[in-house]
């Protein structure tokens, strides 16, 4: 391990390189992989240039960069990594192979930051708004799509109801394409979410396969709305339907019975996206 320094216009940046896979901080960077140790180390890890740069556009506080110049894509990228620590953040020079050892991306482009985890409390949605509730998802991926799509549409918050992933989870980070740093999220279980939309009178439509009415005969105005979509394998726990305020179903003209939770959460919420914008119009 040794020092170097980085040009940068505020002046040199210190940063040590690292290029044994062997080394215990990158072992330590591997384990950010698994919930428990995001939890107990109160951070993440986001890979890649655009989750870094969602990171610091968003306030967030990146606490380390490991960056591999030999791997960077574009110019900008040494810049990105410049901006990163300034604004505070450590950074440590890797070698290719080292850096291949804790990313998962097939095709890395060199930069991997560790984020302070942001608190997940249902305190964090804003009252009176368009939330997604997510529940019961167990692939990180559909998770993240599921992200993007819900800050996409406009959404004021998404709950990740009894998830069999982290909000956090490496895949879901970068499945959000930066949004994950944008919008408001809460873990809770399904009594812990009922809970909470009944004190905040939130009205309540669940979308399932056995709906009462297609996706675009419901009512979306209301200014406390959740909308709820069901994980990948059991879908909507029947609880959520016996607490609807309303349910609706996507209309299928194919073959197929069921679409991918990301699929079908963008359906029904850019379909209120678009009633409440005419609303707010009106």
């Amino acid at each position: 391990m040794r020092s170097s320094f980085l040009p940068c216009k505020a002046g040199p940046v210190t940063r040590r390189s690292i290029t044994s896979t062997r080394n215990p901080q990158l072992k330590a960077v591997r384990r950010l992989r698994r919930s428990r140790v995001r939890e107990r180390e109160g951070v993440f890890l986001a890979e890649g240039r655009r989750q870094l740069e969602s990171a610091l556009a968003a306030g967030a506080r990146v606490t380390c960069v490991y960056a591999a110049p030999a791997l960077y894509l574009v110019d900008g990228d040494e810049a990105l990594v410049c901006e990163a620590a300034l604004r505070g953040a450590r950074i440590v020079e890797l070698g290719a192979e080292a850096f291949m050892s804790i990313t998962s991306q097939v095709r890395p482009d060199g930069i991997a930051a560790v984020v302070e985890r942001p608190g997940t409390g249902l305190e964090s949605i804003p009252a009176r708004s368009l939330v997604l509730v997510a529940t019961g998802i167990e692939r990180p991926g559909n998770l993240g799509t599921i992200v993007r799509t819900a800050e996409a549409a406009g959404a004021g918050g998404l709950v990740a109801c009894d998830a069999a992933t982290d909000v956090f989870h490496p895949e879901t980070v970068r499945g959000s394409v930066g949004t994950v740093f944008d919008l408001p999220l809460a873990q809770a279980s399904l009594s812990e979410t009922l809970a909470w939309l009944a004190a905040g009178h939130a009205r309540v439509l669940v979308a399932t396969p056995d709906g009462e009415r297609p996706v675009w005969e419901a009512d979306y105005s209301a200014p406390g709305l959740a909308v709820v979509v069901g994980g990948e394998r059991h879908g909507v726990d029947p609880e959520w339907v016996a607490a609807a305020d309303e349910t609706v179903r996507i209309p299928m003209a194919g073959r197929a019975d069921s679409l991918n939770v990301g699929v079908a959460a963008g359906i029904v919420l850019f379909e209120a996206a678009r009633q409440r914008a005419t609303t707010r119009r009106m």
